[in-house]
């Protein structure tokens, strides 16, 4: 799983970055552009309490990467901001990060806080990128069909005209409702606007304060979209204090964890993820699934042996596991289930699976 950062320069967003990574990520160059690769831990407490009563010789928290590219220029043309988009085609999904805090842009001019074109203004850098994908590739579509090539192919041609359309019609290509078949026609274009995308509401600390209404006032305009907030600059103070002096200043601020997690577990769920565990003596882990995969799917994740080979899952949910204490108990109760292939796996399921090779 990976997602890719996006958002205007000096939004803060290399920061939130830096701050989800704990700074520990490569620099990547590919000509003129750089991006940073880092790995992020999807903090949760359910992995704690499983491990506090296995008691394992390794934990293993639910993790997915990032792609953090450089920010684009408020004021560059399209076909520019599209170079510094392309780094983001191969991932998942998108965090756009969007500047709630005074100051000044890269233009040297006060900024105009407001988030709603931001984001408009993202959306439009990423459907123009796709629409740049989509007429050359109709270009060569076309050619084929006037000249009665074999390589034709109609049901190609009409779903990427669907899709210019849609782009056309200032929409991304994620609002479009596509069967499976036109989905798998698309996937190799890896388009931008066809992922889903969080919105992360980057605030300093007097309008994190504010935040529900900011949130609001996005979630007016684009209802179907997840969007969290944080302020990141207070988190880096935070992260940067020695472990005894963080526990002191979150313990007399009455704060329970950092927002930080928030955002992480927003960005999880959000894109569309969900987690379930493997428990045991040796090892308690975390998986990422996308919501709605099944039973084989899952088992792929651990190996790809046990989707080959697969025959039942043994299936009981977290808390239903946490009120009866061990997996013995639960099964001498009947509260673990056998599920076959077309089980979809849900958030929280503890899962073993029955396979033969």
């Amino acid at each position: 799983m990976e997602l890719g950062f996006i958002g205007f320069k000096y939004s803060g967003k290399s920061t939130l970055f830096e701050l989800l990574t704990q700074n520990h990520f490569e620099t990547i160059r590919s000509g003129m552009a750089e991006s940073r690769r880092g790995r992020v831990t999807v903090p949760d407490n359910r992995v704690d309490h499983l491990s506090e009563i296995f008691k394992p010789k390794k934990t293993t928290f639910a993790s997915f990467d990032c792609i953090d590219i450089m920010g684009i220029p408020t004021g560059s043309r399209r076909d520019t901001s599209s170079k510094y988009l392309e780094a983001v085609r191969q991932v998942d999904g998108l965090v756009a990060v969007i500047r709630i805090f005074e100051g000044f842009g890269d233009d040297g001019k006060p900024v105009i806080l407001n988030p709603v074109a931001d984001i408009q203004h993202l959306e439009d850098e990423i459907q123009f990128a796709d629409l740049m994908v989509i007429e050359s590739r109709l270009e060569k579509v076309e050619h084929m069909k006037q000249r009665g090539a074999p390589q034709y192919d109609k049901a190609e041609h009409d779903v990427l005209s669907l899709c210019k359309a849609c782009l056309d019609d200032g929409k991304a290509i994620r609002t479009l409702e596509l069967s499976e078949d036109d989905e798998k026609r698309i996937r190799g274009f890896r388009f931008l606007s066809i992922k889903p995308l969080l919105a992360v509401l980057n605030c300093n600390e007097e309008n994190y304060l504010k935040r529900e209404e900011h949130i609001e006032s996005v979630k007016t305009v684009y209802p179907n979209m997840a969007v969290t907030a944080v302020s990141a600059l207070s988190e880096k103070e935070i992260q940067e204090l020695d472990e005894e002096e963080r526990a002191m200043f979150m313990a007399e601020s009455g704060i329970e964890e950092p927002a930080i997690n928030h955002v992480i577990r927003a960005a999880y769920e959000g894109l569309g993820l969900l987690s379930f565990f493997t428990v045991g003596e040796d090892e308690v882990r975390a998986w990422t699934l996308h919501a709605g995969e099944k039973a084989p799917d899952a088992a792929g994740t651990i190996h790809s042996d046990l989707e080959k080979g697969f025959i039942r899952a043994e299936v009981i949910q977290y808390e239903q596991f946490i009120q009866t204490g061990s997996l013995a108990k639960a099964k001498a109760n009947g509260q673990v289930r056998l599920e076959g292939k077309e089980y979809k796996v849900q958030d929280g399921d503890i899962l073993n699976i029955r396979f033969n090779v």
